[in-house]
């Protein structure tokens, strides 16, 4: 449809799950997809497949923690190819299930690092460029856990009820140069980060029992990546224009339920 023609886009953790299919959506619809992801054996996978249906990929390996390398990929991107027009701040890790009486400061640290301090450096890098431009979109990959909690994930909630808040401050700091910031809290989907201790939560029999033949998730499945990448899509179009610092709930209905 070429919603995003001409437009340079930043995704982090672009290799698998969510990132994978917002990198896809967004080249599909004309964008110049930054592919930023620390597997390189992902990144030339989603690479191939971009450039496969003539998009335009520009990958680079990283990791999100590397804030030095990360500044240094940002200037080559504006270097390079001019501007940056959208990041999408996704990269994320799934922190050991453990309760605040089990888990560790090490466990915290490397949540909270990866989860919300990248999402803080990224758009920290980044924004620069956006403010010279007088024109920018942040996208934030919060979750439903960062206002809802299963009781045993307590940094992960932490970190995405972090981005939330943050979300809402960045609207108000950066909207009178033009930059809008929202942020997406997808539910249950089924992507590497539903395996949880090696199994993918949303295919248990206490996942189906519950959420899907019970109809906790009103719509009766778990959401997949491509179920929320177009919200995304959206939130860095023209479509997308009055809208700041605020929270897309992608969930199949799981919050309106009790």
């Amino acid at each position: 449809m070429g919603l995003l023609d001409d437009r340079i886009c930043l995704v982090s953790g672009a290799g698998q799950g969510l990132g994978r299919s917002v990198a896809l959506e967004m080249a599909a619809e004309g964008a110049g997809v930054v592919l930023l992801e620390r597997n390189r054996e992902t990144l030339a996978a989603v690479t191939a497949e971009i450039e496969a249906t003539a998009g335009k990929a520009h990958p680079y390996v990283l990791d999100v923690t590397d804030y030095d390398r990360y500044g240094q990929i940002v200037g080559d991107v504006v270097a390079s190819l001019g501007r940056i027009d959208v990041l999408v701040n996704n990269a994320a890790v799934n922190p050991p299930t453990r309760t605040l009486l089990d888990d560790t400061l090490e466990d915290w640290r490397r949540t909270m690092t990866v989860n919300l301090e990248a999402v803080y450096m990224g758009s920290k890098l980044v924004a620069p460029h956006m403010v010279k431009q007088q024109a920018g979109r942040i996208i934030h990959i919060a979750s439903i856990q960062g206002f809802a909690s299963s009781g045993d994930c307590g940094s992960y909630n932490a970190a995405k009820g972090g981005i939330i808040a943050y979300t809402k401050s960045m609207a108000v700091e950066l909207g009178r140069h033009n930059i809008l910031v929202n942020a997406v809290a997808p539910g249950f989907m089924t992507t590497p980060m539903s395996i949880v201790n090696g199994v993918d939560e949303t295919t248990t029999p206490d996942f189906i029992d519950w959420y899907v033949d019970r109809r906790k998730i009103p719509l009766g499945r778990s959401g997949s990546p491509e179920d929320v990448s177009g919200t995304v899509v959206f939130l860095a179009s023209d479509y997308c224009r009055y809208m700041t610092g605020q929270l897309l709930v992608v969930d199949g209905g799981l919050m309106s339920t009790f």
